[in-house]
């Protein structure tokens, strides 16, 4: 008779144990970083008055969620939806600064998950 023994394999077992809630752990937090990302390029370009718009952004007055698989970033500013399609008037800014804003930001974003994957 004979034995194989791999040495480290209780190690690798742990590990792989391990992976669902790391995956998990790091994809939340690529996610969390990719929406800050989009709320400071969107922030950027968005046309001000008051500044009530842009602080909405992801503030108190609008909102931010970071879930297991997706995210959502924006503002509950009544006329927000009007001056991102360029029908409200502003002194300074772009309209569809929220989608400009996500353009802006998908380097960092396939980057930022790219980083995670390859760490896990």
């Amino acid at each position: 008779m004979i034995t194989l023994e791999i040495k480290g394999l209780n190690k690798m077992q742990s590990r792989f144990d391990k992976a669902p809630s790391v995956l998990k752990n790091g994809i939340k937090k690529a996610i969390g970083r990719s929406l800050e990302m989009v709320e400071t390029e969107s922030k950027r370009r968005t046309p001000v008055d008051t500044g009530l718009l842009r602080s909405s952004i992801g503030g108190v007055q609008g909102f931010k969620s970071i879930g297991e698989r997706s995210g959502k970033i924006g503002t509950n500013v009544k006329y927000a939806l009007a001056v991102h399609e360029g029908s409200g008037r502003h002194r300074v800014g772009e309209n569809k600064f929220m989608e400009k804003g996500l353009d802006a930001s998908l380097p960092f974003i396939k980057k930022t998950f790219k980083e995670i994957l390859n760490k896990i």
